[in-house]
């Protein structure tokens, strides 16, 4: 599990180191709205550019005021236009974020989007993206689902983004928006808060672009996954597989000290020591020679 934010130009200016030391994993930065490049969220580049020199995973998502299918897939393409710097450098989902608000707007100009419409926008931009190498994930609401704005073999068809507040989601997602009035240090205001249950830095094509699985490429495989907690003194140990040397690291020092043993094969064990205080958390990374390293799981001490 990851937890990160979604923002925009509403959010101001942005401290992304104070972001990323307050253990902030990915942000999902608005790239836009409508369907002209005019439209372009004024601080996309910016929160790009510093969002990835804090080294967190980096999605985007565009907001539609689409009112026909044919607009969707403008959008798309002014999406596209708009993240091609980008290519190789994405490793969280394209969102397609149709709201409350793109229904009024369309209601504004004497449209009452059906249900169906509704449907056909979202597939058709996102169907865009996709044929185009970009990951892709769509932004919705439990009412949405439950109103049946979307159908059911959409919801099946797309990984989702779910904007939730009630605890645990009400529908099986990927993301969870879990607040809409989280704070977070180098954020003035409130920031809407979220939760990846999906390891997108793992599977996404390479940099959201080329098509490639980073499973497919990665060289290191890990036999733990999940969260886990020891008590101080205590430890646990890790088996990595990989052709290539591996380094296991601690995103934040003082939590967990990390132990190689001797490589067998293309086996090799790290003992992780419980060293911090009770309370204080750290994430675990892999890396081989070449390789960015990759969040794995969260090492806690109880």
């Amino acid at each position: 599990m990851m937890n990160g934010i979604d923002v925009s130009k509403h959010n101001g200016t942005i401290d992304w180191a104070k972001a990323a030391a307050s253990g902030i994993d990915f942000a999902l930065i608005r790239a836009g709205y409508g369907n002209d490049i005019s439209q372009k969220d004024p601080m996309f580049d910016e929160n790009v550019r510093g969002a990835l020199s804090r080294k967190l995973h980096v999605g985007a998502y565009w907001f539609s005021y689409a009112v026909s299918v044919e607009d969707a897939r403008r959008e798309a393409e002014v999406c596209k236009q708009v993240l091609s710097p980008y290519k190789g450098k994405l490793d969280f989902p394209v969102a397609f974020d149709y709201e409350y608000d793109s229904v009024s707007y369309a209601n504004k100009q004497g449209i009452n989007p059906e249900n169906s419409l509704i449907d056909g926008m979202a597939r058709a931009f996102l169907d865009s993206m996709k044929a185009d190498g970009w990951y892709v994930s769509l932004y919705t609401n439990a009412d949405f689902i439950k109103s049946g704005r979307y159908g059911a073999d959409t919801v099946k068809s797309y990984d989702l983004w779910l904007a939730d507040y009630r605890g645990a989601p009400h529908y099986s997602c990927a993301i969870q928006q879990t607040d809409a009035a989280g704070t977070v240090p180098g954020i003035s205001g409130n920031v809407d808060l979220d939760i990846s249950f999906k390891d997108y830095p793992a599977i996404v094509p390479s940099g959201g672009f080329n098509g490639f699985s980073k499973a497919q490429n990665t060289v290191v495989k890990i036999d733990t996954t999940t969260d886990i907690s020891y008590a101080h003194g205590t430890y646990y140990t890790v088996k990595t597989t990989s052709p290539r040397p591996v380094a296991v690291t601690a995103g934040t020092g003082g939590v967990a000290a990390i132990v190689p043993f001797p490589r067998s094969g293309n086996d090799q064990l790290f003992a992780l020591v419980a060293v911090g205080q009770a309370g204080q958390e750290t994430g675990i990374y892999t890396a081989a020679p070449g390789e960015k390293p990759l969040r794995r799981f969260k090492f806690k001490i109880r």
